[in-house]
C-alpha cells in the first residue's frame, strides 16, 4: 500500500541522546537541499541514568536540556539522505547512594553531541521538493549512523557526569511501512558499540558490551501538516566490566511514548513529545517530557 507525503518540515532530534531514545518518522525521504534548524527544550525526571556499570543506587535526577540541532538533506548515489547534528546543554541535580553514601550533585554544560548520517536504500530516491509534490510512497528501508564523541562534561572523580568519556557508535536499520493514505508503522533495529573509559573513578577502565535496541512507531497521519505517533522501545544489553570485573548490569528495559508534530506555517513546525519507562531492569526507569520549534528553508 502507499500513503500521501505528508510534510517536509516533521524532523525534529531527540533532545537527549541515548540507548532508550524514540524518535518516529526518522527515514521518512525528504527533498534534497533542505536546511532545518530545531531548537528543543526537555525536561527529566527519575533514574536517568542509563549507564548501569556505576554504582548508584536510589537516584532521584531531575534535569533540565535545551539543545540545538541542524539538519541538511542531500543526494547521496542517487538516494536521499541528511546528516545531522545535536548538541544537549544540560543543567541538572541528583540525588543518590554511591557505593553506600548520600550524595548529591549540581551539573551543568554540555552532554555528548549525536553526529548522524541516514540514507534511505529502498523507496527514497533523491528528489527535488518539486518532484515530491503528491508523491505516494511504499515501503521504505533506510539506513543510519550514529556516533557520539566525548565531548561532553566529565570529571574522573566523579561517578555522576554529563558526559561518558568514551566513543559510542549506533548503526541502525530502519523500515516503514504505509498502511494507508492515513496510517503508517515503522520499526528501527539498531546496535549501541561502545569504546573503553580508561578514565572511570578509581581509576580505572571501563568497557561494556553492545545494546541491541528496538523501536516502533504507530502514526496517525492527520493531514498534510501533522501526525500522531505512537511510541515503544526494548533494549537489551549493555554489561559492564571496570578493570575486567564483570558488573551484574545486564539491560533489560523498555519505554511508551507519543509524539505528535503540527506545520504552524511555511518552514515552522511545533513538536511535543512525553515518554515514560514501562519495565526497567538496570537504569533508565524515568519521565521525559519534551517541545520544540524548527524552522526550515532550502531550494
Amino acid at each position: 500500500m502507499t500513503a500521501r507525503y505528508v510534510s517536509l518540515l516533521l524532523v525534529l532530534l531527540p533532545s537527549l541522546a541515548s540507548a532508550q531514545s524514540l524518535e518516529p518518522r526518522l527515514y521518512l525521504p525528504l527533498p534534497t537541499g533542505l536546511n532545518v534548524v530545531v531548537a528543543s527544550y526537555t525536561h527529566t525526571t527519575g533514574d536517568i541514568v542509563v549507564d548501569g556499570s556505576l554504582p548508584i543506587t536510589d537516584l532521584r535526577a531531575t534535569a533540565n536540556a535545551v539543545t540545538p540541532a541542524y539538519v541538511r538533506t542531500f543526494g547521496l548515489l542517487g538516494r536521499s539522505a541528511q546528516v545531522q547534528a545535536v548538541i544537549p546543554i544540560v543543567s541538572s541535580t541528583a540525588r543518590a547512594q554511591i557505593l553506600g553514601q548520600d550524595t548529591s550533585r549540581s551539573m551543568n554544560g554540555l552532554a555528548d553531541p549525536t553526529l548522524r548520517l541516514a540514507v534511505n536504500l529502498k523507496g527514497g530516491p533523491a528528489r527535488s521538493r518539486a518532484q515530491l509534490a503528491g508523491v505516494r510512497f511504499g515501503t521504505i528501508v533506510g539506513a543510519s549512523l550514529s556516533v557520539m564523541p566525548p565531548l561532553g562534561q566529565y570529571d574522573p572523580d566523579r561517578y555522576l557526569n554529563l558526559g561518558a568519556n568514551r566513543w559510542s557508535f549506533k548503526p541502525e536499520l530502519g523500515i516503514v511501512q504505509p498502511l494507508s493514505r492515513k496510517w503508517a508503522l515503522e520499526g528501527y533495529l539498531g546496535l549501541w558499540l561502545f569504546g573503553k573509559n580508561t578514565e572511570f573513578p578509581g581509576p580505572a577502565t571501563l568497557t561494556q558490551d553492545p545494546v541491541l535496541t528496538l523501536q516502533g512507531h504507530l502514526i496517525h497521519i492527520f493531514n498534510r501538516r501533522g501526525y500522531l505517533a505512537l511510541d515503544g522501545t526494548v533494549v537489551r544489553g549493555g554489561t559492564s566490566e571496570v578493570d575486567g570485573v564483570e558488573l551484574n548490569n545486564f539491560q533489560e528495559n523498555a519505554r511508551f511514548g507519543a509524539t505528535t508534530a503540527w506545520s504552524v506555517g511555511r518552514g515552522h513546525t511545533i513538536k511535543a513529545v512525553f515518554s515514560t519507562g514501562v519495565l526497567t531492569r538496570a537504569g533508565g526507569d524515568f519521565d521525559l517530557f519534551s517541545v520544540g520549534y524548527q524552522y526550515s528553508w532550502g531550494r
